[in-house]
């Protein structure tokens, strides 16, 4: 039994790779700042369950790991049928994020699950729209037909598109007010020494685009790499238009095997309040060139 269940798993991990057209959508995303750098995320994944999966289809959402503070993310399809389906596009039907297909043009298995990309649109932020319930939406081919299959998403999948939603729209929200990015100079001090004490010097930079409040960076978060901390003044005062935040960033980790697996080492995130409001979350990643700086300075500190 134990020799079979391994079999299954090599098997759903080579459906994984192959099967369907190339995924253009699987690179990162160059328009987007906050998409990530380091290895790109796969076209599509294939979840092996230890249980048999009912009968039926069922559509869901997710977002893995490596493409958090993207667009990227996927449509979960779960063929509890015992042939494969050739699934054309899928996309999601909720009125926070209009319905828009996504082409795939992929074999789904029987009796498996796979995860197909899918790009989020630009989220619809009235508070009302947060409400409706999702469904999602596969167009399959059968017998030479288009054929529109339409499930409610799960709770899970829910809670994934109710937390990309609020960021999207917080992060919206923060754009109006304010630009926020790293300033390209970053200092070694020389005087902190090397491995997980040396230290690097560098600014946040905020510019103001619209309002008169004061603009209050309550945290900042770098990776499990890089360690990222706040050590001065973190407001852009009312009345000014800029202000250069002091930063200093210290290795998080230096030991090979958290180099070699890191996937989100610059999906850093900044947590903002405008005025009175509670912080808000955004992903904040420094520019390509910043981040042959941050990396060349992580291999001297470490060695």
């Amino acid at each position: 039994m134990r020799r079979r269940a391994v079999a299954l798993v090599a098997a759903l991990a080579l459906l994984g790779g192959c099967g369907g057209s190339p995924d253009a959508s699987s690179s990162p995303d160059a328009s987007d700042p906050a998409a990530p750098s380091g290895r790109p995320s796969p076209g599509r994944t294939v979840t092996a369950r230890p249980d048999p999966l009912p009968a039926g289809v069922r559509l869901s959402f997710v977002q893995q790991r490596f493409d958090e503070g993207t667009r990227r993310a996927g449509v979960r399809v779960a063929n509890g049928e015992p042939r494969a389906m050739r699934v054309v596009s899928v996309g999601v039907d909720w009125a926070a994020y209009p319905l828009r297909l996504h082409r795939v043009d992929y074999d789904v298995p029987g009796r498996s699950v796979v995860d197909l990309r899918y790009l989020l649109p630009r989220a619809a932020c009235a508070p009302a729209a947060g409400r409706d319930r999702p469904t999602g939406v596969a167009v399959v081919r059968e017998g030479g037909r288009n054929r529109t299959l339409r499930r409610p998403v799960d709770a899970e999948g829910r809670r994934f598109l109710d937390r990309l939603w609020r960021a999207d729209c917080d992060a919206r929200t923060l754009r109006r007010a304010v630009s926020v990015s790293y300033a390209d100079r970053w200092t070694r001090d020389r005087t902190a020494g090397d491995g997980l004490a040396a230290a690097l010097d560098g600014s946040l930079v905020l510019r103001r685009r619209g309002g008169t409040q004061p603009v209050r960076v309550d945290q900042v978060q770098g990776s499990v790499l890089m360690d990222l901390t706040l050590t001065g003044p973190t407001t852009l005062p009312a009345d000014a238009d800029g202000a250069a935040l002091p930063l200093r960033l210290r290795p998080g980790r230096c030991d090979e095997h958290g180099r070699s697996q890191s996937t989100q080492t610059f999906v850093w995130r900044v947590w903002l309040a405008v005025g009175d409001a509670e912080p808000r979350a955004r992903v904040v990643s420094p520019t390509p060139a910043q981040q042959d700086r941050l990396l060349a300075f992580l291999d001297e500190a470490c060695g």
